[in-house]
């Protein structure tokens, strides 16, 4: 008898475990070009009661990724790089060091757009998908969809795509004839 009530008392504390907060985004890195809409999907799942507050967090990167492109990545950084393979000199860095501002917030049906997107048409559509109309060359970066839940605090409640903003050739070559030329 008491080996039975341990078995339940551990079945329903799993169970417990199982539905806390958890979230997912099926993109960890999403390739999209410039001017053009893109949507950053997040899923989330929660045994909260409670509804859920989405942010979404910009965070850009340490270092330029053109610098990558170009082949102008310092010597001293691949070094590194190939010592800590688990570290990335774009991605990893304190927060100090990079562009950290807030996209969006959502509670209910209520969406707040942070100060510096107020003018772009961003919005959090479904449960928590950023969608962004149109992209901009300062658009690459980290984005963090974050749940936050009062009575939910188990779990994983953040998950991060990256986002890398290019430009197909036509868009490039028409912007670089649009510039003036020196005198």
């Amino acid at each position: 008898m008491g080996g039975r009530l341990l078995g339940c008392v551990v079945l329903l504390w799993l169970a417990a475990e199982v539905e806390g907060l958890q979230v997912t985004v099926p993109e960890k890195k999403k390739v999209a070009m410039l001017f053009q809409p893109a949507l950053l999907r997040c899923h989330f799942s929660t045994s909260s009661t409670q509804p859920a507050v989405v942010q979404w967090r910009y965070k850009s990167y340490c270092q330029d990724r053109m610098g990558e492109a170009l082949g102008m990545v310092t010597s001293g950084l691949q070094t590194m790089s190939k010592r800590n393979l688990d570290w990335d000199p774009y991605l990893d860095c304190v927060d100090s060091r990079r562009t950290v501002r807030v996209v969006a917030s959502k509670q209910g049906s209520a969406v707040t757009i942070g100060d510096f997107y107020k003018e772009r048409d961003v919005s959090i559509v479904h449960d928590a998908d950023l969608q962004i109309g149109k992209l901009m060359w300062g658009d690459s970066g980290l984005y963090y969809c974050i749940i936050i839940t009062p009575d939910d605090v188990e779990g994983k409640s953040e998950e991060s795509v990256e986002l890398l903003v290019l430009v197909n050739r036509d868009t490039y070559s028409s912007i670089r004839c649009s510039e003036p030329r020196p005198a």
